[in-house]
């Protein structure tokens, strides 16, 4: 699939020069709403996946110049200046952040998922990334398992595939996350979250 490889190659450019993994989510995200939004009719692919680069690295405060993503991903100047002007008035992509709750409302909200389940997964969210246990792991991985977490969690369960195709976060790597989370669900379950809906409750949780 088209999405796949495009997600393959925004990772391998970026895990070239170093760029974080937040970037490289938010790029990926960006790409998703291109190929959902069919605005790559008559684009180079490359332009494209250059100009999400770019769009990424400014919505996390760590912008690159047009000349260091032309040098990264080989597509003319240019070109990359056009993409960008034309995905930023489609796509209507600010340059200030993405931040992962952003993308936790919209992932729950393709996912048909409760304004509390969103609520629930934005807290498990914020005490999951406190965890010394889940460094290395990349925040979109965090929030989605946080998600798979959250739905099952009230009785809502959405499995990891669903998941995995809304978010762009493989499969495998949700499941390793939510192991990760459920071993120290007693820490991340605090009153505030379970308190939150009647009907949470850890039994409903899936065993790793």
């Amino acid at each position: 699939r088209n999405l796949v490889q495009a997600y393959k190659e925004i990772s391998a450019l970026c895990d070239a020069y170093d760029i974080p993994k937040t970037i490289v989510d938010i790029a990926k995200q960006l790409y998703k709403k291109v190929e959902d939004e069919q605005l790559q009719r008559g684009k180079s692919n490359d332009a494209i996946i250059a100009a999400c680069i770019f769009l990424a690295c400014r919505q996390d405060n760590a912008p690159r110049t047009f000349k260091e993503i032309c040098a990264l991903t080989k597509v003319d100047r240019k070109d990359i200046g056009r993409t960008f002007k034309f995905l930023k008035s489609k796509l209507g992509a600010n340059t200030g952040t993405t931040s992962s709750n952003d993308l936790i409302a919209r992932f729950c909200s393709n996912l048909n998922l409760s304004q509390e389940t969103w609520r629930i997964t934005k807290l498990l969210t914020e005490k999951a990334k406190e965890m010394e246990h889940i460094s290395g792991k990349s925040p979109l991985s965090i929030a989605s398992a946080c998600i798979y977490m959250a739905s099952h969690l009230i009785g809502d369960g959405r499995d990891a595939k669903a998941i995995s195709d809304i978010a762009g976060v493989g499969e495998a790597t949700i499941k390793s996350t939510y192991k990760i989370i459920y071993a120290n669900r007693k820490e991340l379950l605090t009153p505030a979250i379970m308190d939150r809906n009647p009907k949470a409750s850890e039994s409903n949780l899936i065993v790793p």
